[in-house]
Formats: C-alpha cells, sequence, structure tokens
C-alpha cells in the first residue's frame, strides 16, 4: 500500500507541471502570434506611405533565360493634321444645357468650366441653384393604396420628388387624389 500512496502524488505533480508547460507554450505562441501581427500591420503602413516601383525583371530566376533585346519600332510616318474649318458660330451653350451638350462652343466662366471638366467636381458647390430630387414608384394593381396617408406624408415638400404610378394594365381608372392624378405611365 505504501508503493500506490507514493505514486499517487508524483502523477499528480507530473500532470499539474505538464499543463503549466503547455498553458506557457500557448502563451508563447500567441506572443509570437501578436508580433508578426503588430510588424505585419507597420510593414503594411510603411509601404503604403511609400511608392515602388517593381520591374519583373528583377525576380528572373536564371539570368541564361533573358529573352533577347527586342528592336524598338519604326517611327511612325507623320501625316498632316486635317482640321475642320468653321464657317460661322450656330448657336452658343450655356450652363443650363449642362445635362445634354450638342455644341462645343460655350459662354462660361472660368469657375463653371472648371467644375465641368472635373470628373469627380473638385468644387463642391454648384454653380447654379440645384435642388436634388427623390422618385417615388408606385407599383399598383389599381389605385394607389394609403393614398391619403402618402398626401400627408407628401405636404410642404413640394419640388423635391418625382412621382411615377405604374399600374396594371387592365385597370382603366384614375386615382381620386389629385396628387396621383396624370402620373400614370402605360405598360409597354
Amino acid at each position: 500500500m505504501k508503493s500506490s500512496s507514493n505514486q499517487y502524488p508524483s502523477n499528480y505533480a507530473s500532470k499539474h507541471l505538464s499543463s503549466h508547460f503547455q498553458l506557457l507554450r500557448y502563451l508563447g505562441f500567441l506572443l509570437l502570434l501578436a508580433f508578426g501581427v503588430t510588424i505585419g500591420m507597420i510593414i503594411s503602413f510603411y509601404y503604403k506611405s511609400c511608392t515602388i516601383s517593381l520591374q519583373f525583371s528583377q525576380f528572373s530566376l536564371s539570368a541564361s533565360q533573358k529573352p533577347p533585346p527586342v528592336s524598338p519600332p519604326p517611327p511612325p510616318m507623320l501625316q498632316p493634321i486635317k482640321r475642320p474649318k468653321v464657317s460661322h458660330v450656330s448657336h452658343i451653350a450655356g450652363l443650363k444645357e449642362f445635362l445634354q451638350p450638342s455644341h462645343v462652343i460655350h459662354d462660361m466662366s472660368d469657375e463653371e468650366l472648371l467644375w465641368r471638366a472635373s470628373m469627380t467636381p473638385k468644387i463642391h458647390d454648384y454653380p447654379f441653384r440645384r435642388v436634388p430630387k427623390v422618385a417615388f414608384l408606385f407599383l399598383v394593381r389599381s389605385n394607389v393604396p394609403l393614398a391619403p396617408l402618402w398626401e400627408v406624408f407628401f405636404r410642404g415638400h413640394e419640388g423635391y420628388f418625382s412621382i411615377y404610378v405604374h399600374s396594371h394594365p387592365s385597370y382603366n381608372g384614375s386615382d381620386k387624389s389629385p396628387l396621383f392624378r396624370g402620373r400614370e405611365f402605360p405598360v409597354r
């Protein structure tokens, strides 16, 4: 019996120590992972702020596989540029025709030209008064449901919305509400 009681504390101690070593091992891996992520983020931010141009020829595996140098192409033949002759100006477009330009000649100021020339406007203010609108499309089988509620919703906001009613082709009636009257468009 004495021998069995002596084995119990040694097994307990060895299991206890091995669990501590496993915990220390996991903490070591966790610290190593955190260190790697931190270094990766630092390098990422460093390279994001620097612009580096790498050439693919630097990554070639062997120098013997280089292709022979390519001779430059012959220079293109120069031809005189033909310019159309403008006889007279028939119409000068203004900023109001910005959405549907039809002529190249204009009477815009430098500020208007700068705004129009930028693909994403660098000048955030429009050179004219612009009112944004929201379009409401009602897909209905007959009359617009809850029309009185929609009238209350739209009241006081005239000019800020467009309303379109798309009803079933078999429906021939018109809405009793003046807000939705004349807003239907036919089905094709």
